[in-house]
């Protein structure tokens, strides 16, 4: 079976696959090279060269104590040097503690990197630093009970966001319980010795138990009393530690350890170290310890903050005196107990502490106000300032309107007007005339002469009182006429005069309107005549032909009529009121009485004629044509699709097509079908090119489909399917890189007969396949492929070159196929090297047990399977792209993708029963489109 998962990224990710399989019970070993490296599908077949142990069968309950290297083969036949490992006949019963069980379980503090509860509090490295995405085996049990019997791992995953995070629960793993003393030996309880305290028989052969992995030693498992003893004299599994020794005894050393380093006091943060050879490495991604600085931290990691940080401040010179700064919080507070500089002044002292005392002290004195004029005073020492000198000073202000011979920075204050100075006064608007006035020579304006003043404003277009505006109030001037009234229809215009007070008077000698009448006159001068129905009038009549029942095509004459009762014009309008979905005809012509009119769909249609009068004044009549169809159309098909379409070439499928129809295939709104299906029994489409350019994905370019079916004899004869909607997406013809989110890797067998398998003489292959996810096509250039046994005895590889190029949403899958196959695989037959495409490597994988043997899968298997950079060195050479190591068949949740494909050759499945039909998860046919298709016809539709 295969096993299989999508790219996930992380700084450790350990995936559990191969779970599609089903469990074949298979007994643990207790720390040997136990587990089932054979057998495609995890059942009894072994994986005879390729280095691993040799076989176990799926009852083995004790370690391989025919490969242990410690001398002699336990051949099972009871013998004193097969039970005793000191090699002396006795049975070393009083030398073995009794059947109470082991010493109680030793509790420590948690130790990080190991997966165990370290502290027996229930919980696995708690509060223990990891790399967010990691996943790591653990086991929440007795650490000696790990691997033993029924226990096994579970997985535990690292969450969080930051740079480190946290382990999660123990999830998945069976810590033991209470011997069952059951026949199958499973040993329930974990301690490396099946069935303790259960009856036994006196004489029966002592049994081999524990395990010689790593730091483990195996012991011997006795009847004593009639009961099973413990296993005696053996050393069980311990917690991992940093000494380059396989402490665990899970054939690996000082593996996944982990512990933080530094101090979390102040500004300081922990790191980690990684145990490497034995040695712990030096501490990563912390930060140490500094001088302290001003800046509320605790840069020194004493637990104090800014303590004894401070800084001079100020100057001492002259009269200045240096103080001192001292932190609070992050800051530097105020300097405190300086004496700070000031403005040098006339005193004798350095004040501006410069070195030099009252250096270049002058000033003004007196001001250059009006017409004065400033001096100066220069300092003459401790004695002050000397006398002001060059100075002009202020005299008596006179009314010149010139000079400020005050110097207060006013010129003739108290002065209304220069002495002698003139201005005009009054005002020359309307009737008025202005005057003048004088300045005396006290600087007063004297009386307005030679002006005119206001009056009473008249009606008169004259500004009597000289305010701007004339005749204010008067609606015309005195003794004016003008016309009133109309000369409109039967009326005639008067005269109006204005009077004495500025209004107008009555408006004399005219005709005014009177009430409309039916004559043929406007009386009420509105320039209508006879409106407001004054006089009798009438509606337009329309009369329409009867309703008919014709066949689709027939041309109908309708013979309308019309008329206007006061014996004006009319004019007429033919419309369709209704019709059927599709239909396009119309009355023709459409203004005249009489119109022609032809139905183009079947169905009813309800027309209308409608007659407008020279008042218009409407009226319209209705009438119903029945068009029955001139053929039985067919049953319309349903259609369906994937609602995505990578290559632009949407599967539409349908019901078989029925012998004497067609099947036309029409996209958006396109007048003419862009596939047409005329071979009976047909029950899908693929077009054979693209039908658009296609969008970016993941939504694409969306298109509508629909269907008509038509008779062959009557092509008119036809109905129309609902639409189905298809996003197409676009084409990309440059090769990408392999991405963890572009492609999947996967593995699989390929059955095959003959016996035994696995074999030299046995007819069976198995592949690997990479699978493309994206829309581009993925070059494999510069990959490689490698699969290991978990001892190393068996490795196999091949490396990609420029040719090994994915297409896009295809599969690219290389076959290993075995030595003496005389197999035909036609499920790996020619395909279509476009998209869906199924590209077969043209490689041969070389390693070591090409010919024997299945990449192992079988319980408790844990070989690796591996694509990375570069070409092939080791299992671990080059960066790796995707890893499945260890893939259990057991595992707890399916997180693989596999199938057994049968073709002439025969089943050699061990744990299933392979079909031709393909079910959902079997991937390479995933890729195809046909397998939408339930039985296609034509079969073929790449």
């Amino acid at each position: 079976m295969m096993g299989a998962r999508a790219f996930t990224s992380g700084a450790v990710l350990l995936l559990v696959l191969g779970a599609c399989a089903e469990s074949t019970g298979n007994g643990s070993d207790l720390g040997g090279d136990a587990a089932d490296e054979g057998g495609g599908e995890g059942g009894s077949d072994v994986e005879a060269g390729d280095g691993d142990d040799a076989v176990d069968d799926d009852a083995d309950l004790g370690p391989d104590t025919d490969d242990d290297g410690e001398g002699g083969e336990d051949d099972g036949d009871g013998d004193a040097e097969d039970a005793d490992d000191d090699g002396d006949a006795d049975d070393d019963g009083g030398d073995a503690p009794d059947d109470g069980g082991p010493p109680p379980r030793e509790c420590v503090d948690e130790r990080c990197g190991d997966g165990l509860d370290n502290d027996c509090d229930g919980a696995v490295d708690e509060d223990c630093y990891c790399l967010p995405g990691e996943v790591a085996p653990c086991f929440t049990g007795d650490p000696r009970r790990r691997g033993f019997g029924i226990c096994t791992d579970g997985l535990m995953f690292c969450e969080g966001t930051g740079e480190f995070g946290l382990w999660s629960a123990c999830d998945g793993d069976d810590p033991g319980g209470d011997e069952s003393c059951d026949a199958a030996a499973l040993d329930e309880d974990c301690d490396g010795a099946p069935n303790d305290g259960c009856d036994c028989s006196a004489g029966d052969p002592d049994l081999p138990c524990g395990s010689d992995e790593g730091e483990c030693r195996g012991g011997t498992q006795r009847c004593l009393d009639g009961t099973w003893s413990e296993c005696l004299d053996s050393l069980g599994p311990q917690p991992e530690e940093c000494n380059t020794l396989d402490d665990d005894c899970d054939r690996t050393s000082d593996e996944g350890l982990f512990r933080v380093c530094g101090s979390d006091v102040g500004a300081c943060r922990t790191g980690y170290e990684v145990c490497t050879g034995g040695a712990w490495g030096s501490c990563e991604g912390g930060h140490v310890a500094s001088d302290e600085v001003c800046d509320d931290l605790d840069n020194d990691c004493d637990g104090e903050t800014d303590e004894d940080v401070s800084r001079p401040c100020g100057i001492s010179e002259g009269r200045c005196i240096a103080g001192a700064e001292t932190c609070a919080a992050g800051a530097f507070g105020a300097c405190e107990g300086a004496v700070d500089p000031i403005g040098e002044l006339c005193n004798g002292v350095d004040d501006d502490c410069d070195t030099d005392t009252d250096e270049g002290l002058v000033r003004t004195c007196g001001t250059d106000e009006g017409v004065c004029v400033a001096g100066t005073e220069t300092c003459v020492g401790s004695t002050g300032w000397g006398a002001c000198t060059g100075a002009v000073f202020p005299g008596t202000e006179a009314c010149d309107g010139v000079l400020d011979e005050d110097c207060d920075g006013a010129v003739d204050e108290g002065c209304t007007c220069i002495s002698g100075a003139t201005r005009p006064c009054g005002t020359d608007e309307g009737a008025c005339v202005a005057g003048n006035q004088l300045c005396s020579s006290g600087g007063a304006w004297a009386a307005c002469t030679g002006s005119v003043g206001p009056a009473p404003e008249e009606c008169n277009l004259i500004d009597d009182d000289c305010d701007a505006a004339t005749d204010e109030g008067c609606d015309c001037v005195t003794g004016t006429t003008r016309s009133c009234g109309t000369d409109v229809g039967e009326c005639v215009a008067g005269l109006e005069t204005c009077d004495g007070a500025g209004h107008w008077g009555p408006c004399l000698g005219g005709v005014t309107p009177g009430p409309e009448v039916c004559d043929g006159v406007d009386n009420d001068c509105d320039g209508g005549t006879d409106e407001g129905g004054v006089c009798p009038l009438f509606p337009p009549v329309v009369t329409c032909p009867g309703g008919r029942t014709v066949v689709v095509g027939t041309p109908v004459v309708l013979a309308g009529s019309g008329s206007d009762p006061d014996g004006g014009i009319v004019w007429f309008a033919w419309s369709v009121v209704t019709r059927p979905t599709g239909s396009t005809a119309n009355p023709a012509p459409d203004d005249a009485a009489t119109a022609t009119f032809t139905p183009d769909r079947d169905g009813t249609y309800t027309l209308r004629l409608c007659v407008t009068d020279d008042e218009l004044d409407v009226s319209c009549c209705t009438l119903s044509i029945t068009a029955t169809p001139s053929c039985t159309p067919p049953a319309t098909p349903a259609l369906m699709t994937c609602p995505t379409s990578w290559d632009r070439r949407p599967i539409v499928e349908f019901g078989a097509l029925p012998s004497g129809l067609t099947y036309e295939l029409y996209k958006d709104s396109d007048a003419t079908p862009y596939a047409t299906v005329a071979t009976a029994g047909q029950n899908y489409l693929r077009p054979p090119s693209a039908l658009a350019a296609g969008g970016p994905p993941p939504a694409g370019t969306t298109m509508t489909i629909y269907l008509r079916a038509c008779r062959a004899a009557d092509p008119a004869c036809c109905a129309v399917s609902a639409p189905v909607t298809v996003a197409l997406i676009e084409e990309c013809t440059t090769p990408i890189a392999p991405t963890t989110t572009n492609v999947l890797f996967s593995e699989y067998v390929i059955d095959g007969d003959g016996t035994p398998c696995p074999s030299d003489t046995c007819e069976a292959g198995e592949a690997i396949e990479i699978t493309n996810l994206s829309n581009c096509p993925v070059t494999l250039n510069g990959y490689h492929f490698g699969y290991q046994n978990p001892t190393g005895g068996a490795f196999r590889w091949m490396n990609f070159g420029a040719a090994d190029v994915i297409p896009p949403r295809g599969v690219y899958v290389a076959i290993r196929n075995q030595a003496a196959s005389a197999c035909s695989y036609p499920f790996f037959g020619p395909d279509d090297p476009g998209l869906f495409g199924l590209e077969i490597s043209a490689l041969a994988m070389q390693g070591t047990g090409l010919t024997n043997g299945w990449f192992a899968n079988g319980a408790g298997g844990s070989s690796t399977l591996r694509v990375a950079t570069g070409a092939w060195v080791s299992i671990s050479g080059g960066t790796t792209l995707d890893i499945i190591s260890p893939y259990l068949g057991t595992a707890g949740a399916c997180e693989s993708i596999g199938f057994d494909a049968v073709d002439q050759c025969g089943n050699i499945s061990a744990v299933s029963s392979p079909t031709t039909v393909l079910s959902p998860n079997q991937l390479g046919r995933l890729w195809h489109p046909c397998d939408a298709v339930v039985a296609p016809f034509p079969a073929s539709c790449r």
